[in-house]
C-alpha cells in the first residue's frame, strides 16, 4: 500500500537542509523527453507500458514512476550506474541517487537543468506484465489505481484469495497460485471464465463485469465498506440492466469468448471471434476504431523492441504438447485435441494411453501412434522433475533431413525449409535425429497460452529443440501511421457508430463486421486490389446473405445519417494496416527467410503478420491444400 500511496502523491525524497523539496512536478509534454534522457544515460528502454501511475497520462505528475525488469538489472546495479553518471559530473551521489524500496533519481527535466528537476522512481518487478498491470488501474476512470486494487482485493477475499503487488495468493496456504501473476488468469478467477485483464482495467470496468454476477454483493462487500470509510461514492453505471444483460450474453457467445493476450489466443471484437491470433489489418473489423488504435499500439511496440515482441512460428506438424501435471508432476504427452478434450481424458501419460486416444478418432492412426511412442521418452527427458505445466511445439522432423546442395531440406507441413548446413542451426540439425520447434506454454489445462518464458530444458542426445527466430530491427513508414491517426480523428466516431452492436441489432444485421472479415478471407491467395476491394464487397454480400438481410444492410448504409462513408473509412484503415504489416513482414523475412509468418506479442495485444494475398505464400498454399478447387 505504501507504494500505491507514493504513486498517487508524488515524490518527496530529495530535500534541502531546510526540508524544502529539490524536485518539482513535471508537465505531461516534458515526460517523453525526460524519459528519453534517462534511456540515453542508462541504456535501458522504458516504453510507455513501463510508465506507471500518472506518468505521461495526466497533465502533470509529482514524479516519474518507471518499471524495471529484475531479470534485466537489479537495484544495486541500477543505483551503481546512476552514481557513476553523477560522479562523472562532479556531483555528490548522495544528493542525487537514493536506494530505498526503489531507486530514486533526481532527474533534469527533458535533460535540461534549467527546466528544473523531477524525482524518478525506478520500481523493480520479477514479472513486468503483472507489475505494470497492478500499478495501473486509473486510466479512463474517475477512481485511482489504488481504488481498483482495493476492489480486486475485495473480490479475491470473497473467493479465498489475496491479490497484491506480487500476484494472487491462496489465503489458506499463503502460496502464489498457478497463473497468479498472469492478469488474464486472475481476471478469469475473480470475474469468470469469459473475462480478461481488460475487464480489470479500472473500477468501472470491473463493476460492468460484475453486473450479472449472482455473487456480486459478496464480492463487493469489503470494497463498499472501504468506499464508505473513504467518503467515496460507489460507481453508477449509465447502461440499463437490459443492455448489460445483452452485452454480457453477446460477449459470452461471440465477442469476448476466451480472449487472452497470449500466443494464438482468441481475440474479442465486434467482428466475431478470430481463430488463432488476429491478422493486424482485421483489427478494424474485429474492434472498430478501438481496433485501429490497438493495431497501431501493437506496431509501435513491435518496432520499438522487435527482439522482445516479434517471433516467427515454424510450420511444423503435428503439434505436440508435453509437460508435468501441476498437481502430481506426472508426465503428459498429447496433441492439441487431447489437451482441449471435453468428455474424456486427453492427457496421455503413456504411449499406450495415447494409442487408445488416437484409435477413437477416424482415419488411419498407426503412423501417429508410432510417432508419439517414439517421442514419449525423448520429450519426457527434456523436463526436470520439478517442472510443472506444459509446453507446446511443432514437430519438424523425425530423422535427420537430407543435405542437398549444402542445405538441410525438409517440409514438415506446407513450407519447405532449406537451412544452410554450415550455419549454427544447420549444425544442430545435422547432429539431431528429431527436431521440435517450441513456441509457447501453459500453466495448466484450461489456462491461457503464454509465450515461452523462463523454461530451461534438459539436453537430450539426438533431439533439437528450436525456439522462435526474432528480427533484430523493424520499422514502418511514418506517413502510413500518420494517415491512420488522422483517420481516427476524422472518421473514428463514425466507424464506432457503424459497428455499434446495439445499432446492428436494431437493424437485424448483427454480423456485419464479421461479414467484412469473411469477405476479406475470400481474397486470400489473390493480389489485393485497393480500387475494387470495397465495390466488390457489395457484390459478394448479394451472394452471401438472404435478400431480406441484404436490404437491411443497404438501408443501414444508406440511412439518413449515411454509414457508407464510415464503411469506406474502415476499409481504408484495413488497407493502411495491411501496408504496415507488410513493412514488418518483409523486413523480418529478409533477416530470417522462409518463415510461415510472424507473431507480434506486445503489451498492447497480439497480431500476426502473414502474407495473405500472395498466391505463392503460406496462407494461399494452406488454403488451397485445405479447400482445393
Amino acid at each position: 500500500m505504501k507504494y500505491l500511496a507514493k504513486l498517487l502523491e508524488g515524490g518527496n525524497v530529495f530535500k534541502d537542509k531546510q526540508g524544502q523539496p529539490l524536485t518539482q512536478r513535471i508537465n505531461q509534454a516534458d515526460v517523453p523527453a525526460t524519459i528519453a534522457y534517462i534511456e540515453n544515460i542508462l541504456g535501458i528502454e522504458f516504453p510507455p507500458e513501463r510508465w506507471l501511475g500518472s506518468t505521461g497520462r495526466k497533465p502533470t505528475s509529482g514524479d516519474l514512476d518507471l518499471a524495471v525488469d529484475l531479470n534485466e538489472v537489479d537495484k544495486d546495479q541500477l543505483a551503481g550506474a546512476l552514481q557513476k553518471i553523477v560522479t562523472s559530473q562532479n556531483l555528490d551521489p548522495r544528493e542525487w541517487v537514493v536506494k530505498k524500496g526503489e531507486v530514486h533519481f533526481r532527474t533534469p527535466i527533458a535533460g535540461d537543468p534549467n527546466k528544473g528537476y523531477v524525482q524518478t522512481d525506478f520500481m523493480f518487478f520479477p514479472d513486468l506484465d503483472w507489475g505494470t498491470f497492478y500499478y495501473g488501474g486509473a486510466e479512463g476512470s474517475a477512481f485511482k489505481g489504488m481504488n481498483r486494487n482495493v476492489l480486486m482485493s475485495s473480490i479475491a477475499k470473497a473467493l479465498g484469495f489475496k491479490v497484491g503487488a506480487n500476484g494472487m495468493f491462496s489465503r489458506s496456504t499463503e502460496e502464489l497460485v498457478q497463473g497468479g501473476m498472469d492478469p488474464n488468469h486472475v481476471a478469469r478467477v475473480l470475474l469468470g471464465p469469459a473475462f480478461t485483464k481488460e475487464n480489470l482495467r479500472n473500477v468501472e470496468s470491473i463493476y460492468t463485469a460484475l453486473s450479472n454476477d449472482p455473487n456480486k454483493d459478496a464480492k463487493l462487500k469489503d470494497f463498499r465498506e472501504y468506499l464508505q470509510r473513504e467518503g467515496l461514492k460507489e460507481p453508477q453505471l449509465s447502461v440499463s440492466e437490459d443492455d448489460v444483460g445483452f452485452l454480457g450474453r453477446l460477449r459470452d457467445r461471440i465477442v469476448n469468448k476466451g480472449y487472452v493476450a497470449l500466443v494464438e489466443a482468441e481475440e474479442p471484437g465486434v467482428g466475431g471471434r478470430a481463430k488463432g491470433i488476429e491478422h493486424l489489418e482485421d483489427y478494424v473489423f474485429r474492434k472498430g476504431t478501438a481496433g485501429i488504435q490497438q493495431a497501431l499500439e501493437i506496431v509501435a511496440h513491435a518496432t520499438e523492441a522487435p527482439k522482445k515482441t516479434t517471433t516467427a512460428k515454424w510450420d511444423g506438424k503435428p503439434a505436440v504438447i508435453w509437460g508435468r501435471k501441476p498437481s502430481t508432476g506426472e508426465f503428459v504427452l498429447t496433441d492439441a485435441s487431447g489437451f482441449e478434450a471435453k468428455g474424456y481424458d486427453g492427457l496421455a501419460t503413456s504411449p499406450q494411453m495415447m494409442a487408445a486416444i488416437q484409435r477413437t478418432r477416424s482415419g488411419s492412426r498407426d503412423e501417429l501412434i508410432n510417432l508419439y511412442a517414439q517421442l514419449f521418452p525423448v520429450l519426457e527427458a527434456t523436463l526436470p522433475p520439478n517442472f510443472r505445466g506444459y509446453v507446446k511445439g511443432d514437430l519438424l522432423y523425425m530423422s535427420t533431413p537430407p543435405e542437398i546442395a549444402g542445405n538441410y531440406v525438409f517440409r514438415p507441413n506446407t513450407i519447405e525449409y532449406k537451412i544452410p548446413a554450415r550455419s549454427n542451426l544447420g549444425q544442430r540439425i545435422g547432429n539431431s535425429d528429431i527436431g521440435v520447434a517450441v513456441h509457447s506454454m501453459y500453466s495448466d489445462v484450461g489456462d491461457a497460452r503464454q509465450p515461452l518464458k523462463g523454461v530451461t530444458f534438459n539436453e537430450v542426445p539426438g533431439l533439437m529443440l528450436e525456439r522462435p527466430a526474432t528480427p533484430s530491427a523493424l520499422a514502418v513508414e511514418p506517413a502510413k501511421v500518420k494517415q491512420l491517426k488522422q483517420l481516427i480523428r476524422t472518421d473514428g466516431a463514425a466507424i464506432s457508430t457503424l459497428f455499434n452492436p446495439a445499432e446492428l441489432r436494431a437493424h437485424k444485421i448483427t454480423d456485419l463486421a464479421k461479414l467484412c472479415v469473411d469477405y476479406i478471407n475470400t481474397k486470400v491467395g489473390a493480389p489485393l486490389n485497393p480500387a475494387t476491394l470495397l465495390p466488390e464487397f457489395g457484390e459478394w454480400l448479394q451472394t452471401k446473405v438472404t435478400p431480406s438481410k441484404f436490404r437491411n444492410i443497404v438501408e443501414y448504409l444508406e440511412s439518413p445519417t449515411s454509414n457508407t462513408p464510415a464503411l469506406a473509412a474502415a476499409f481504408t484503415a484495413f488497407l493502411l494496416l495491411h501496408d504496415l504489416k507488410m513493412d514488418i513482414l518483409k523486413q523480418a523475412d529478409l533477416e530470417h527467410p522462409g518463415q510461415e509468418g510472424w507473431v507480434m506479442a506486445t503489451p498492447a495485444g497480439y497480431a500476426k503478420a502473414v502474407n495473405r494475398f500472395d498466391p505463392n505464400a503460406f496462407a494461399a498454399q494452406n488454403r488451397q491444400r485445405n479447400n482445393p478447387v
